[in-house]
Formats: C-alpha cells, sequence, structure tokens
C-alpha cells in the first residue's frame, strides 16, 4: 500500500480515538441537537457528504505532503505542539462533553492535533480548515445569541410583505402568526432565532471560506459574495417561511411540518450551487474543492 495511504489511515484512525475519548458525549449530543432542529438526522447526511467530497478533492494535495513525510524524529516542535493539543483536549473533556458545540470544537482539534503529530507536514493544508471548521461549529451559538432576534423580527416583516402578495389570510402579533386554514385548523407558530438564517448563513461563510482557501481568489471577490450571499439568504428565509404559511393554508399544520425542514434544503442547495457556479468566475489572486425546528 502507497505509505501516504497508510499514514493517513493511521491518522484518521488515532484521530477518531483521541476524538471520543475528548468529546465522550458527542455523537448523542449532535444527534440531540440535530433531531431538535431538523426532526430527523437524515437531512444532516447531504451537508456531511458535502465536506466529505470536498475533502477528497484536496486528496492529491494532501497526499503529496504525505509521501514527503519523514521519520518520527522530524519536525520535533511540531509534533510536541499536536501533542500540547491532545493532552489539553484529555484534561477538559469534562468541560467538551458538557455542549454539543464544545464537544464538536473538540472533535475537530483532535484531528488538527493528531495530524500534528503523526503527519506534520500536513499542518500548512489542515489549519484553514480547522479554523473555518471550528468556527462554523461555534458561530451559529453565537450569532444566534447576538443577532437571531433581530433576524428572526427581519423575516417576520419580510414574510409578511411576501404572504400579503399571495392573498392567505394571516393574522401576525410580532414573530408569530396564525392563520385559519382551508381544513378548518387553526396554525399558528413563531419565528424564532433559531429561523432567523443563521444557521444557512453560517454554513455558506465558511463553505465560502473554504472555497477561498482553495480557489486562490482575492479578498475583494470573496467578500463581495459574501455581503450578496448573507442578503440574498435573509431574503430566501423569509421566502421559506411564506412558502409553509402557504402549504399551512392549504393543508393544515401537519402539511406545514412535513415540508418544514426540506424546503430550507432544496432553497439552501439551490442556492450554493448557484454561488459554486458564480464563484469560479470573479477574481483570483494567485483549485475548487472543499464546497428549522419545531417552530419556524
Amino acid at each position: 500500500m502507497d505509505r501516504a495511504y497508510t499514514r493517513f489511515l493511521a491518522w484518521i484512525g488515532v484521530a477518531s480515538v483521541v476524538a471520543a475519548m475528548a468529546a465522550p458525549n458527542f455523537v448523542s449530543l449532535l444527534s440531540q441537537a440535530v433531531n431538535d432542529a431538523f426532526g430527523t438526522v437524515f437531512p444532516a447526511i447531504p451537508f456531511a457528504g458535502l465536506l466529505a467530497l470536498l475533502f477528497l478533492l484536496r486528496w492529491s494535495d494532501l497526499r503529496a505532503v504525505l509521501q514527503r513525510e519523514e521519520g518520527m524524529k522530524s519536525n520535533p516542535l511540531t509534533r510536541l505542539l499536536g501533542l500540547g493539543i491532545v493532552a489539553s483536549l484529555l484534561l477538559l473533556r469534562g468541560v467538551t462533553s458538557q455542549a454539543v458545540e464544545l464537544s464538536g470544537v473538540a472533535v475537530v482539534l483532535a484531528f488538527y492535533g493528531v495530524a500534528l503529530v503523526l503527519n506534520p507536514l500536513t499542518g500548512r493544508i489542515t489549519l484553514p480548515y480547522t479554523a473555518i471548521c471550528a468556527a462554523g461549529v461555534s458561530a451559529p451559538t453565537i450569532l444566534q445569541w447576538m443577532f437571531g432576534e433581530p433576524l428572526a423580527w427581519l423575516s417576520s416583516i419580510f414574510s409578511a410583505k411576501i404572504v400579503s402578495l399571495t392573498g392567505v389570510p394571516v393574522v401576525w402579533q410580532g414573530t408569530q402568526f396564525a392563520l385559519l386554514s382551508r381544513t378548518g385548523e387553526l396554525v399558528t407558530a413563531t419565528i424564532t432565532p433559531g429561523c432567523s438564517s443563521i444557521i444557512s448563513v453560517t454554513t455558506f461563510l465558511g463553505l465560502l471560506g473554504l472555497m477561498h482557501i482553495d480557489m486562490g481568489k482575492d479578498a475583494s471577490s470573496t467578500a463581495k459574495l459574501a455581503v450578496a450571499g448573507v442578503a440574498a439568504l435573509t431574503v430566501m428565509n423569509s421566502a421559506r417561511i411564506a412558502i409553509l404559511i402557504w402549504v399551512g393554508y392549504e393543508g393544515g399544520a401537519n402539511a406545514l411540518w412535513s415540508v418544514h425542514n426540506w424546503v430550507g434544503y432544496a432553497l439552501f442547495l439551490g442556492f450554493y450551487v448557484a454561488a459554486l457556479l458564480v464563484y469560479p468566475r470573479m477574481g483570483r489572486k494567485g483549485s475548487l474543492q472543499f464546497a428549522n425546528v419545531r417552530t419556524l
């Protein structure tokens, strides 16, 4: 077997063990968080698959680095740094196992720390991905706390204006709405901070950051797409809520909740495909790779 594959498999194996020790509750915490957000684990699979695809597209670069790796005595300072990261994660496991965000960051750092220990030359490739993934894990909670309420309010205003064009009779009170469906059922819901497009915005910005690294685009092009993307996603989230209200009006509450998650995924994936088509045509500075709740 090619020694690059051997080193890669050793990294994945050891890092998985370290991650399991550093974040023992990660799977259960993630499962609960996904269930709370999406009602089922399955909708998260497309994003996991996308991350795997983007990682595989970087394999040629990673393999070339792994083939250049020397013995265990090479790059001692880098390996020592990796050991420090791993040791710190194991010492703090009692803290990182308390929340899904902390557990997620611990998992990301576990893979980075082990990479530095076993394959120190990969540090330059893995560092940007580590930083973006760690930020992506923790940012939604922080941003939702900071901007969730204002964005939920903004989404409610946009949604109300969109729905008014359809003629669907809806009564709004702040971020809450109520309507009488065609089936005679009273349908009510609240636009919460979790429904304020924070998740889609942070996911997009994280993927855009990964594309920026891999494609070598200039900062100006990336910033322009980031600003335009955030604005577009905010409007699209309001359109998503308007669609759900229309579905609820036509078929009642069960119909609304049955499509609640999938409408968001369809809109976001369509938006991201469009971003994939636009971004490569924008300015380059110097390869394309790593590219909802029971309330609205």
